[in-house]
């Protein structure tokens, strides 16, 4: 134990000419900290050495999805370019809108709308009553449900018609994102196509102040005395 601490402390790396304790000291001392840095160096190389993986690039001639996918799922850095960049919707997406109930019931229908009306009575009734105006209230709401069905109708023609593109194979979940991305921007395009052409309708019959011919625009409600009322200003107001 005494030779190997004498020589642990009188070891030296960097010896001299000089041979005073001063500069034995500081050769000694740097020996110390020169073997320890070493030593960190080194392991540090060693570990950057067996850690490091060499990346080697693999070119597969037309893969099958099935390959692909195996190759993406366990090496993650894998490249598929297209021949064709583009492909239209239609050929692979098939979209099946769900209406409301009431556009997909009798409500609508023809039948149900000619049962309404009765040339006999229905012409001839007090305006505010339902059956005096029902008829014209579900051809309206036919006429909604159709303008609708319309509208995403031809959404949908118009979103099988745009195409896909990119230049790269995606995978699954960036397939599913830039499809479900595209349909989102077409169902709000459908959206506001279908809200400009019922404002536009909206604005049309108020602007040019329509009245309907079963005169239900408006209703004069009399009640009680009328003796007070001057009638002749009331007409000429109406008017």
């Amino acid at each position: 134990m005494n030779r190997f601490q004498r020589f642990f402390l009188e070891f030296n790396l960097f010896k001299t000419t000089k041979t005073d304790q001063h500069s034995l000291r500081v050769q000694r001392w740097s020996t110390r900290l020169y073997i320890p840095v070493l030593f960190i160096a080194m392991s540090i190389l060693l570990v950057y050495t067996i850690t490091n993986v060499q990346s080697k690039q693999i070119q597969i001639q037309n893969p099958s999805l099935t390959t692909y996918t195996n190759l993406y799922n366990k090496y993650g850095n894998v490249r598929c370019p297209c021949t064709e960049i583009s492909i239209p919707y239609e050929k692979f997406l098939e979209l099946i809108p769900e209406f409301h109930q009431v556009c997909s019931s009798d409500l609508i229908s023809d039948e149900w709308i000619y049962f309404l009306y009765d040339k006999e009575t229905t012409t001839i009734r007090y305006p505010p009553d339902f059956r005096a105006t029902a008829f014209n209230q579900f051809q309206i709401l036919q006429q909604l449900c159709q303008l609708s069905i319309a509208s995403i109708s031809d959404g949908i023609v118009t979103l099988y018609k745009s195409d896909l593109i990119t230049g790269e194979l995606l995978n699954e979940n960036l397939f599913s994102a830039q499809v479900e991305a595209d349909v989102l921007t077409s169902q709000t395009i459908t959206t506001s196509d279908f809200t400009r052409s019922l404002m536009f309708m909206r604005s049309f019959t108020t602007g040019n102040e329509l009245l309907t011919a079963i005169q239900t625009a408006y209703t004069l409600i009399i009640d009680g005395d009328t003796s007070d009322i001057d009638l002749h200003n009331l007409s000429t107001l109406l008017v």
